[in-house]
């Protein structure tokens, strides 16, 4: 993973001191200056960066750690790409016993990508190598299948 922040993260930055700037202006323009293209080239270009998950596990939830673009989301979708390779790691957040799963549409475990259950707090495991495939559909613990469940979606490059 690079050290260097994201284009993302410089622009959030860079944006803050635009609005600080900002504050007060009347909006002459009625115009979208923002184009919705330029939004989801972006998008893509995080996703297309990003070799692993990270994610705190409790009952209620996955909590996004890493990438810093899920950061703090409750079971945030997240996009891989199409024949790329990825790792899932994760921390058990509450000491109850947790695994991560990747599965179909048709509730089966894709390939075996399933991890080791982990039940201390602060006890960590990787599921390495996960290769993205169109078949996947969510990540997914089988012990709160009702709340700790994350939507994947696949895009082709």
């Amino acid at each position: 993973m690079s050290t260097h922040p994201s284009r993302r993260r410089l622009l959030q930055i860079t944006g803050g001191s635009g609005i600080a700037l900002l504050a007060g202006c009347p909006d002459d323009n009625d115009d979208d200056d923002v184009n919705d293209d330029d939004v989801n080239d972006d998008v893509e270009e995080d996703w297309e960066d990003v070799e692993e998950f990270y994610f705190e596990g409790v009952i209620e939830e996955w909590t996004g750690i890493e990438p810093e673009f899920i950061e703090g989301e409750s079971n945030p979708t997240i996009t891989l790409i199409e024949g790329q390779e990825y790792d899932f790691r994760w921390v058990n957040g509450d000491g109850v016993t947790h695994n991560l799963e990747i599965r179909d549409e048709d509730d089966e475990i894709i390939e075996d990508y399933q991890s080791e259950d982990v039940g201390e707090e602060g006890e960590e495991t990787i599921l390495e190598g996960v290769v993205a495939t169109e078949e996947m559909d969510v990540y997914i613990c089988t012990y709160h299948e009702g709340t700790q469940v994350g939507d994947i979606e696949i895009e082709t490059e």
